[in-house]
């Protein structure tokens, strides 16, 4: 494996398909990002098969999510899994403020 970068990753994702006008892909730099860029979190939850409060515990803490939950993860926003547990692992570093349940980015916290 490779080691990872002091960096933030950068990746863009489409927020999941809804009966609405397409979305422009979205900036994130953390797992929170990824997770929150997706959709709402009722949204996210239901298509990634976790219950809501699973979901906002990954999004705090990104290193209790398994192997398992980051591949469904990864197949939901299009994303290959080295860029997901890159962007896991960088947040992991560099924690990040949680968002409230609304579509947009957390900020970071420094």
């Amino acid at each position: 494996m490779k080691t990872p970068k002091s960096t933030p990753p950068s990746v863009h994702v489409h927020p999941l398909e809804r009966e609405q006008l397409p979305v422009a892909p979205v900036a994130c730099s953390s797992l929170a990002e990824l997770i929150h860029s997706l959709g709402t979190r009722k949204e996210v939850a239901e298509a990634w098969k976790v219950v809501p409060r699973t979901l906002a515990q990954r999004m705090q803490k990104p290193e209790t999510a398994t192997l398992e939950e980051l591949q469904r993860l990864a197949v939901l926003a299009r994303l290959d899994l080295p860029t997901v547990f890159e962007l896991a692992y960088y947040q992991m570093q560099y924690p990040v403020a949680v968002p409230a349940p609304q579509l947009g980015r957390p900020k970071q916290q420094h």
